[in-house]
């Protein structure tokens, strides 16, 4: 008795398992357009990025980091971030682009204008 409940037992595994097999061969799998695709992993790198400057500033504030290092850490995700935007202007058009929604994203905002005001300020050799 036990072996005929093990035997039905496989076979409703193997049929569950070859079932979709069976019935969907031939069939392509769903993929993502390019721009979305694009726009998505722009997205990502974005939200990481602006977690990066947050998490420096409050590494900075909670002593963990001296100013010097902060200074020349976000420096350098500063750079990445404008990379990014750059990328994100140049990819996708400006109709389809959507707000990201990151934590603390109104302050990483304002810190990317001054940043992007204050190199104005040094390439302009300190006038305006």
């Amino acid at each position: 008795m036990t072996l005929l409940a093990e035997i039905v037992l496989i076979f409703a595994v193997l049929a569950f398992v070859l079932t979709p097999l069976l019935l969907h061969r031939g069939q392509r799998a769903w993929s993502e357009p390019e721009l979305e695709t694009r726009r998505r992993s722009i997205a990502e790198r974005k939200g990481r990025l602006y977690g990066a400057l947050l998490e420096l500033d409050f590494d900075r504030d909670s002593g963990k980091l001296s100013s010097e290092d902060h200074d020349r850490m976000r420096e350098e995700v500063m750079c990445d971030v404008l990379a990014v935007l750059a990328e994100e202007e140049a990819v996708v058009p400006k109709s389809q682009r959507r707000p990201a929604v990151i934590e603390g994203g109104d302050r990483v905002e304002r810190l990317i204008e001054e940043y992007k005001h204050s190199r104005r300020r040094k390439a302009d050799g300190g006038r305006s």
